[in-house]
């Protein structure tokens, strides 16, 4: 965060004085959660799921705050000197967005129903390699964490990249105008929060808003691949980079190679690497070899940048585990992100068996069944050896599964994740490879940690013997 008083941040947020608040004092930092408090941080006081922040507005001041925001609402549960505002949300908001305005850094926004996490991270490792900058912590991408991520910059950044996502209608549209972006970079657009979003429709239209929001001067990047990406190209204001394997990109991929843990992609002659599991990581990998060139990096520099990226936990991510190859994939999972999975697990070449142990997809509202269903119709058709499925909808991807003649002993149905956990054991041999997928709060990462497990007891039962 750029360095300004207190006296600024109560004239930024419309706030009131509240006691005897230190106003010439002088802060560089903003958090929500006390526990993160360092010397001269700003302590905005949100409500949680069980307690209000101002319960914690003293513990923030002794750790080094120099001030707290807290609502209205809330303000007569303060006991410490304060800034009390109309909605401490859009408190934090107008920080954020303040702090853009103050950088001169180049502001790229990353949106999509998928791969818009594992782009944004390709994007900033690219830049990287010539370039000072900051990217959004994890996936703060919503209303708190996009401007949590803006407060991050400070001076002397270049770039800023971006995650932008949505749940509800209308809420890319108020990110963006927070964001500001000069490039926004679209990735996919596919079934995902459809509780909030109800159609495919929708959830284009929420990620064109991204594209939407640009100035005359700004830069459209849009995945070709994806007609509903490539449609955006008519609400740009300004120009458009097409990234894709179509004819009809700019930026293509002419010859794509793969390995069972890296991408070698071919675009305009030159040979760009990037070691990440799964063909679907070609539209992330082209995403960022876009923006590199845009902003005029050499291919030898995005290169460079790419060779830095490593998988993060939980998304598409190879381990090996005793004896079996384990993609962790456990972080999310919509229709789109499911398909993907299968096609990984199928292209992946040295393994014995091929198995896809899989949990509910979440959010997707009255649709849900009939998605499920789908993808058992997709997996009897697929070449995975088994599948492992468990969740509420498990009943709905057997039937779709069995209905498009999968056969019955390349399926198995567990009531719960404990039964299902339980039976890896049996279910798995030497040599196979496992790819687990699940909606985070299906909690699949259990599933990585039982396999640990059985590995540490495998090993430890033939060294006794």
């Amino acid at each position: 965060m750029h360095p300004i008083t207190v006296e600024h941040v109560c004239e930024l947020v419309g706030g009131t004085i509240c006691g005897d608040v230190m106003v010439a004092a002088t802060v560089d930092g903003c958090v929500i959660d006390s526990r993160q408090v360092q010397r001269g941080d700003v302590f905005i006081a949100l409500p949680g799921t069980q307690i209000h922040g101002v319960e914690f507005s003293a513990a923030a001041l002794s750790d080094g705050a120099d001030v707290v925001i807290v609502d209205e609402s809330a303000a007569h549960m303060c006991r410490t000197p304060h800034i009390k505002v109309a909605d401490a949300q859009v408190a934090l908001a107008q920080l954020g967005w303040h702090n853009r305005q103050t950088s001169d850094a180049l502001v790229i926004a990353v949106t999509g129903s998928v791969g818009k996490t594992t782009a944004r991270r390709m994007i900033a490792a690219t830049l990287e390699s010539v370039h000072t900058g900051i990217q959004s912590p994890r996936n703060f991408n919503n209303h708190l964490g996009v401007p949590l991520s803006l407060l991050e910059l400070q001076c002397g950044d270049e770039f800023a990249v971006i995650e932008v996502g949505s749940s509800a209608p209308g809420e890319v549209e108020m990110l963006a105008s927070i964001v500001r972006p000069e490039f926004a970079v679209v990735t996919s657009v596919s079934p995902a929060h459809l509780d909030g979003l109800k159609s495919l429709q929708a959830v284009q239209h929420e990620k064109q808003a991204l594209v939407a929001s640009l100035s005359s001067d700004g830069v459209a990047i849009l995945n070709a691949d994806d007609p509903l990406v490539a449609e955006m190209q008519t609400s740009a204001p300004g120009r458009v980079v097409t990234f894709g394997t179509a004819e009809t990109a700019e930026v293509r991929a002419t010859a794509v190679n793969m390995t069972d843990d890296a991408l070698v992609l071919t675009v305009d002659g030159d040979e760009y690497t990037v070691r990440a599991c799964g063909r679907h990581n070609v539209t992330n990998a082209l995403a960022a070899i876009a923006v590199g060139l845009e902003v005029g990096l050499a291919p030898e520099q995005i290169n460079a940048g790419l060779s830095t990226y490593e998988s993060e936990p939980g998304r598409c991510c190879p381990l090996q585990i005793g004896s079996w190859t384990v993609i962790d994939d456990t972080y999310n999972s919509n229709p789109a992100a499911v398909h993907a999975a299968i096609r990984t697990a199928e292209e992946f070449r040295h393994c014995r068996h091929r198995v896809l142990v899989l949990n509910d997809m979440m959010d997707l509202g009255e649709q849900a069944a009939d998605l499920h269903y789908g993808m058992g119709a997709a997996l009897a058709s697929s070449k995975l050896d088994h599948i492992a499925v468990t969740g509420d909808f498990a009943g709905d991807v057997v039937e779709g599964f069995l209905a498009c003649g999968g056969a019955l002993n390349r399926i198995s149905c567990f009531a719960s994740l404990t039964l299902l956990t339980t039976m890896l054991d049996c279910l798995l041999c030497d040599g196979d490879l496992v790819l687990v997928k699940g909606s985070r709060a299906t909690r699949m990462e259990q599933v990585v940690e039982s396999l640990r497990r059985l590995a540490c007891t495998d090993a430890a039962d033939r060294r006794a013997a």
